[in-house]
This record gives structure tokens, C-alpha cells and sequence, in this order.
């Protein structure tokens, strides 16, 4: 060991303040170590930067892969004190710095096995599992994000970070790692798919089936048109996670994920055709999702269409035929069953926070509901009612949906306002020129004023289901009672956020 000076490595591939950083680290006087193009960006804005060839007294070989993978290097990140490398040649190293390979990137922009096994980063991971083993003494950045805090951290506690942030960015960094090593394991060994892109044009996007597979480990099989998009992928689970909700006689039809009209009817062509009543408009460009084979008729009813894909668990040689020429439309055999239990379960991340949680399933509530206000709903209502109940479960929070008997007239999503997303549902019905009087509502959360029940009053609704449970209930249901509307109260919410 030759001195006792801070030393921080610094080697990413995302240079996101990279230089203000460098710069930081410099006014707070630790010598910096880089490599490749990190070094070459701190040593382009100014800054003194050592490179890891002079450290290791070895220059990069076999292209870069070879470069930090060295004693020199290591000993300084992993040494439990600066005292155990007396008698060696080797400076401790206070900070570590780095972000890996853009594997992920790479897989949606290329299917050359070649370039992808290049952008395997295997340096990278040893820096930052070598500093996160040793967080009692070594600090392991991996994120931009961290820059800032970091520099929080050495002002407060006179250039010692505490251990518990050193402990928490450990941590973040094993987390790293493994996901880093699943995007491989599943993009190399179990097939993930390159997408043209993400949900923008200007974000790289792939899938994959956990296990390995394509299309058909869900139940699918692509017919026609074009390779799914990402966009069409998230429509296609959301418009047939409807449709299992549904009866068996129903169409689902769903535009950016949330649904935009639900028909029964007794053929599969009059089921589409009042799907479509409710909000034609918004289903241009559509994904429309069925429980029964696709007929001739349907499918010439289809084809007049703009639709993004359909979905059905089968189709006749007839509708086959017709299918086959729009060039564009992607339509797809479906096993429902297998796609049931395929995509059982909820899953979201966003980098190291990952949400899960169980299915919402079945609707029980349907049999132990509760009449709170108004006159006990007639048949015909208590079905529109339950039709458009199944439907809000579907719809983006808040969510309002009127439905006849034979589908939905109106569906309001997505809005901050209970009474905001009643008005739009109301001025589709209004727009499609349905009839609205005596007609049924579901409301997937509690009205928390009396306002919402007044408006959809005023437009015609005569049965409204809504879970209860708001402080103002018996507002609500005095409301309701006044205005003579039938008030239901299921006891259960079905928020989709």
C-alpha cells in the first residue's frame, strides 16, 4: 500500500451526470480511477483521471473484456481495513461506481446471438458484488439516482457515508445483479422476443414466457398480420381478461386497455354489433375479444372494420377466408383455459420496486348484495346492472359504466372525479344516441358525495351498484332514495389502477 488517499472507481455505461459527479468527488478530494469511455468523459470535461491500465500495469485486452479484472483492482475494493494491505502494493478504494451493459436495450434492438453475448457484462457485476460484499467499509453506487444522496451522505457524516446507506446500496446492488442475470438468463436461454419497439418509438421492448416459449405456451396462436406490439400485448391480456369475466354470448371490445364496449347478443355477430353501439368511435383501431368461434358473418362484419386484433377461440373455414384478407389485422386462436392459467397472478416493477399480488377473481358479491335506497330492481336491470358491474372491474380507476341488458351505453375511465368519469360515460351514451331512461350503472369504488348518484340520476339511470363503505353512505343512499333510483350495495370494490 503506497498512501491513504481516497479513491473512487468509476465505470458506467449510462453517463448521466457522470461529469458533475466526477467533479464532486474531486472537490471533495478523492483521485478517480476510470476506464474506457467513463475515463475518457471525466477527462474531456477537465477532471484528472487515472486509468485502470496504470493501476493494473496491464493494458485492456480481447476487445475490453479483459480490463478490470485484476488483483490491483480487487484487493483495493475488498480488503476489510486499509490495514491488510500493508505489505502489498495495492491502494484501497473508498467508492465504487458503476452501471452495467445495456443487455437489455441490445436484446430489443438485435437477434444476433453474437452482439448479444458482447454486451454481457462480467466486469461490471464483479466491481459491484466485490464493494457490496465488503459495505462495511467500501460505498456502491449503481444508479445516477444515487449521485446526489451520496454526496448528502459524505457531507453529514465528515466523509463516511453511515453504514446503514452503505448497507441499503449493498443491497440495491445484489437486486441489480439479479435482474441483470435473469434479462440474460431469459433473453439468451429461455427466448425473450425483440419487439419493433415499446410503447413509444423511442423505447427498446421484448417478451418473454416465464419458462421459456412463444405464443403458444399462452393459449395462443398468431393467424394473420403483423407481429404483436408491445401495446397490442398489454390490449390483448386486458381485452381477454374481460371476456373471462363475461358470459359466453359476449364481445369485449378494449382501446388502450380499458374496455369500450361490451354486447351480448345471439349470434356472435350481434353481440359485436352491440359491443360497438355504446362508443363505435373509440373502437376504431380496437382489440376485440370473443368467447365463441367467429362465423362467416361475424367475420365480414369484422372486416369492414379498422381493428388492431381479434381474439376468439376459433374461426370457420368461411371466416378464415375473409380474415385472411386484411393484411394488416392480427387474429388469434385462443385456448382460453390455458391463457386463464397462464396469466394468473399481477406483477409490476419499475427497477428495483416490484408489486405483486393475487388475481381478482369471481364476483361473489353478486350473490349477498344489498339493497340500500330506492325500489327493488327489476330483472332486467339487476342483469344490465351486473353486466356492467363485471365491466368495471375492467375499467381504470374511477369507474363508471351504464349498461342495458344486451351491453354497455356508456363507459367513463381513468378520471380523478367519480362525477367526472359519470359524465363522460353519459355524454357517450349521449353521443351514440342511446336511450338511457331506467337503465343500470356500476361505480367500481363508493360514491364519497351524492353528487355522483344525482348526476347519473339526471340522465336516466334507475339501478346504480356501488361497493358503500364511504362516511357519507346514508347521504348517498337518502340521495338515491329521493330520486327514486335502486341502490345497491355490494360490499366489495374492484379498483384497477
Amino acid at each position: 500500500m503506497t498512501d491513504t488517499a481516497r479513491r473512487a472507481i468509476l465505470s458506467v455505461t449510462d453517463k448521466t451526470n457522470l461529469v458533475d459527479f466526477g467533479k464532486s468527488l474531486r472537490d471533495r478530494g478523492f483521485a478517480l480511477l476510470g476506464s474506457g469511455g467513463t475515463a475518457k468523459a471525466l477527462r474531456d470535461a477537465g477532471l484528472e483521471v487515472t486509468e485502470i491500465s496504470d493501476v493494473t500495469g496491464q493494458p485492456e485486452i480481447l476487445g475490453g473484456r479483459v480490463k478490470t479484472l485484476h488483483p490491483a483492482i480487487h484487493a483495493g475494493i475488498l480488503a476489510p481495513s486499509v490495514e491488510d494491505l500493508e505489505g502489498t502494493s495495492f491502494d484501497a478504494v473508498d467508492l465504487v461506481v458503476v452501471n452495467l451493459y445495456d443487455f437489455e436495450g441490445t436484446m430489443a434492438r438485435t437477434d444476433d446471438d453474437a452482439q448479444r453475448v458482447e454486451n454481457i457484462d462480467i466486469g461490471g457485476p464483479s466491481l459491484l458484488r466485490g464493494a457490496a460484499k465488503n459495505f462495511g467499509r467500501v460505498t456502491v453506487l449503481c444508479d445516477p439516482s444515487q449521485y446526489d444522496i451520496y454526496l448528502k451522505e459524505f457531507d453529514a457524516n465528515d466523509g463516511q457515508p453511515s453504514l446503514e446507506f452503505r448497507r441499503a446500496c449493498a443491497g440495491q446492488v445484489f437486486a441489480t445483479c439479479a435482474r441483470y442475470d435473469g434479462l440474460i438468463s431469459r433473453g439468451l436461454f429461455e427466448g425473450a422476443h425483440t419487439l419493433r419497439y415499446g410503447e413509444n418509438p423511442h423505447q427498446a421492448a421484448t417478451w418473454s414466457v416465464d419458462g421459456g416459449g412463444g405464443l403458444e405456451e399462452l393459449g395462443l396462436d398468431l393467424n394473420g398480420g403483423k407481429e404483436l406490439s408491445y401495446n397490442n400485448i398489454l390490449d390483448v391480456v386486458g381485452a381477454l381478461k374481460l371476456s373471462l369475466d363475461l358470459a359466453d354470448d359476449a364481445c369485449a371490445i378494449i382501446k388502450h386497455t380499458n374496455p369500450c364496449g361490451v354486447g351480448r347478443g345471439g349470434s356472435v355477430r350481434d353481440s359485436i354489433e352491440n359491443a360497438l353501439k355504446g362508443d363505435p368511435v373509440s373502437a376504431f383501431g380496437g382489440i376485440v375479444a370473443l368467447a365463441r368461434p367467429v362465423d362467416e358473418e361475424a367475420a365480414e362484419l369484422l372486416a369492414k372494420r379498422f381493428l388492431e386484433v381479434v381474439l376468439a377461440p376459433g374461426y370457420t373455414d368461411a371466416a378464415r377466408k375473409i380474415l385472411k384478407g386484411k393484411k394488416n389485422l392480427r387474429w388469434l386462436d385462443v385456448d382460453r383455459s390455458r391463457f386463464e392459467a397462464a396469466t394468473r397472478g399481477n406483477v409490476r416493477q419499475w427497477g428495483r420496486l416490484v408489486l405483486s399480488q393475487g388475481e381478482d377473481q369471481g364476483f361473489p358479491e353478486l350473490e349477498g348484495w344489498k339493497l340500500a335506497a330506492g325500489p327493488e330492481p327489476t330483472d332486467e336491470q339487476f342483469a344490465a346492472g351486473e353486466l356492467a358491474w363485471r365491466v368495471s372491474k375492467h375499467v381504470k380507476s374511477n369507474a363508471i359504466v351504464l349498461a342495458g341488458r344486451q351491453g354497455t351505453l356508456g363507459i367513463g375511465a381513468g378520471q380523478m372525479s367519480r362525477v367526472d368519469s359519470s359524465r363522460i360515460a353519459i355524454e357517450k351514451a349521449r353521443l351514440a344516441e342511446l336511450d338511457l331512461n331506467g337503465c343500470s350503472a356500476a361505480s367500481d369504488g363508493f360514491f364519497p358525495f351524492p353528487d355522483g348518484v344525482e348526476t347519473l340520476a339526471a340522465a336516466g339511470v334507475g339501478c346504480i351498484l356501488q361497493p358503500g363503505g364511504s362516511i357519507r353512505d346514508d347521504e348517498v343512499a337518502a340521495a338515491a332514495e329521493r330520486l327514486g333510483v335502486s341502490l345497491i350495495l355490494t360490499g366489495t370494490r374492484h379498483f384497477r389502477h
